[in-house]
């Protein structure tokens, strides 16, 4: 009993740190994705906003032949997604020079509204949403919004697939501005 007992917090660890592990990766992969497309100056926000996905939706605007399984399970782990905060230790990690990342520490609601009213210009503030994986952590959803101002964001979702241990970006879809 005391063994079965060991191996399954063993294997409930093992769960919880490939779920961190994954969450990094993604939100590590997103920001390269962003610096590789020439957007320079960014600063980070903390906190995850919960991630929405409609595989209707997402069947129509990516044209993806995605197995139905996988998009259910994402749908339903979208159920128990939830609002978070990023880990402030990520945004160390990261290697880019201070023309691409604008601060070592990420931002909070007030911190990126206070940054609007003293510079009153536009900013580059993005938000990465909490990652949301289908069962086997080999796809994901994640949203991206960006402030350029008080109340002037735009935003998408990524569809990402795990390739031989790395995640690729495979679509961008979901596109809005206001």
């Amino acid at each position: 009993m005391k063994r079965t007992l060991n191996i399954l917090l063993i294997l409930l660890s093992t769960l919880s740190y490939s779920q961190n592990n994954s969450e990094s990766d993604v939100f590590k992969k997103i920001i390269d994705d962003q610096i590789g497309k020439g957007t320079f100056g960014i600063y980070v926000q903390c906190e995850k906003s919960r991630t929405y996905f409609d595989q209707t939706i997402f069947k129509e605007e990516t044209g993806l032949e995605v197995p139905e399984n996988i998009l259910k399970e994402i749908e339903a782990n979208v159920a128990k997604s939830s609002n978070g905060i990023w880990n402030l230790k990520l945004i160390n990690e990261l290697n880019y020079g201070s023309s691409s990342i604008n601060s070592e520490k990420c931002l909070t609601n007030k911190d990126a509204e206070e940054i609007f009213e003293k510079t009153k210009k536009w900013q580059n503030i993005i938000s990465i949403s909490e990652p949301v994986f289908d069962n086997n952590y080999e796809n994901c959803v994640v949203s991206i919004t960006y402030w350029r101002f008080t109340n002037s964001v735009h935003g998408s979702k990524y569809f990402l697939k795990k390739v031989y241990g790395i995640w690729t970006v495979i679509a961008v879809y979901g596109i809005s501005m206001s």
